[in-house]
């Protein structure tokens, strides 16, 4: 047994919210941290899933879908979203387009706090985007997967990006 400080989400409380939420369209840089999610959303027949290769590229699919009138979420990595901060600040923010992001902490030591961990791309995912004044929740455990209904009805209340971090790897 390991002392986790952070523990494994089931994919089927984030799948629900994404029912709920009246989500049309998953777009996504397969994240094998949410493999489990995005398995449960491949399957599910009212959600579309498109899979594109670079974060950029999601951030700029996800604002040409809202446009049409779509409600898209982001389902992406923490190392890609420091790939893609030119259009998370050049589309999202500039042009504010409401852009939910449910992010992976990739790499995760999941006995550490995220500020505590080794890898800098968990350790300053939240400090960098703090900076670019984008809101960030954390789900860290089960009781906090609501924190994905916070994102996204931000995001879209305020038209700007926001992010949910998961933790650890869904189950």
């Amino acid at each position: 047994m390991t002392n986790a400080v952070v523990d494994s989400v089931p994919a089927h409380l984030l799948h629900q919210q994404v029912i709920d939420l009246g989500i049309s369209h998953v777009v996504t840089v397969p994240d094998t941290h949410q493999r489990t999610l995005l398995t449960s959303l491949y399957a599910e027949p009212r959600i579309k899933m498109i899979t594109v290769s670079t974060e950029d590229e999601a951030i700029c699919v996800g604002a040409g879908l809202w446009m049409g009138g779509a409600e898209p979420l982001l389902l992406i990595q923490n190392l890609g979203v420091f790939a893609a901060m030119n259009a998370l600040r050049g589309i999202a923010q500039d042009k504010k387009v409401p852009t939910c992001m449910l992010v992976g902490q990739f790499n995760r030591d999941v006995t550490k706090t995220a500020e505590e961990n080794p890898v800098s791309g968990v350790r300053l995912i939240e400090p960098v985007l703090a900076t670019m004044g984008v809101s960030c929740y954390r789900i860290d455990r089960a009781e906090e997967a609501p924190n994905l209904t916070k994102a996204f009805l931000e995001s879209r209340e305020h038209r700007t990006p926001t992010v949910a971090l998961i933790g650890a790897p869904t189950s």
